[in-house]
């Protein structure tokens, strides 16, 4: 019985963790000029901005640092002057990746909390 105890204070103790390891430090997203190579270079944001954006154009993909009060397509189009695009503006660390290698985090946040319930109570 102690030993379910115990495992049961580790699993909190992971989940406090977790959460707390996902705040209080500044945005990272992908950072890339407007190409047609998947982005693979990030950077930690300047205090200024507060989303990353995510921008489609025909082929090519732009990623960068943007203030999240400026993500509307009017700004956009007339900031990047291009037409006929998608964009995305999120607030999670790297969440500007192409669209078509995407993963959820969330997807991979059940499956390690799956994997540890599991290890700890199996």
């Amino acid at each position: 019985m102690n030993g379910n105890k115990t495992n049961w204070v580790l699993l909190t103790g992971f989940i406090i963790l977790a959460v707390f390891c996902s705040s209080g430090y500044m945005l990272k997203c992908y950072n890339c000029p407007l190409t047609a190579v998947p982005c693979k270079t990030n950077v930690t944001c300047p205090s200024d901005t507060d989303s990353c954006l995510w921008l489609k154009v025909g082929e090519s993909t732009l990623s960068g640092c943007y203030k999240y009060s400026n993500c509307d397509m009017n700004q956009i189009k007339e900031k990047y002057k291009v037409d006929n695009f998608n964009f995305k503006c999120c607030q999670k660390d790297l969440c500007n990746r192409s669209q078509t290698t995407m993963i959820s985090t969330a997807v991979i946040s059940i499956a390690t909390m799956m994997t540890m319930i599991w290890i700890l109570c199996f």
